[in-house]
């Protein structure tokens, strides 16, 4: 059996627990924070995504002298194909991805609305 003398280094359980106490304090700070960020980035670049199309959609019309578009009724995340029939197409013409991270419709007068996101 070994004996321990008192000159011996190392950490006593005290001031393990204490140590551990701390980072649980600080985590339990920090996570609801950084949660919070995430939400807020995420409703930020859905807002973004749906400027950025509306601002397609705009386009589209701008250029082709339209006042009317054939209305999407179904919401989709496929800017390929964006309006039935139309040509040039949301992408590659105005927007640089093919598939967004939410569905929109569009109406017959241009607006965009967004239908859907994860």
């Amino acid at each position: 059996m070994k004996h321990f003398k008192f000159n011996e280094n190392g950490f006593t359980l005290i001031e393990i627990l204490i140590a551990v106490g701390i980072l649980a304090l600080l985590a339990g700070i920090a996570v609801p924070t950084v949660a919070v960020l995430l939400s807020n980035s995420e409703d930020k670049a859905e807002a973004g995504e749906l400027s950025n199309i509306q601002a397609a959609v705009d386009s589209l019309m701008a250029d082709q002298e339209l006042e009317a578009v054939t209305a999407v009724a179904t919401a989709t995340k496929d800017m390929t194909n964006s309006f039935p029939g139309s040509n040039p197409r949301l992408n590659p013409n105005y927007l640089r991805t093919a598939t967004t991270r939410c569905s929109y419709t569009v109406t017959s007068d241009g607006t965009v609305a967004q239908a859907d996101c994860p």
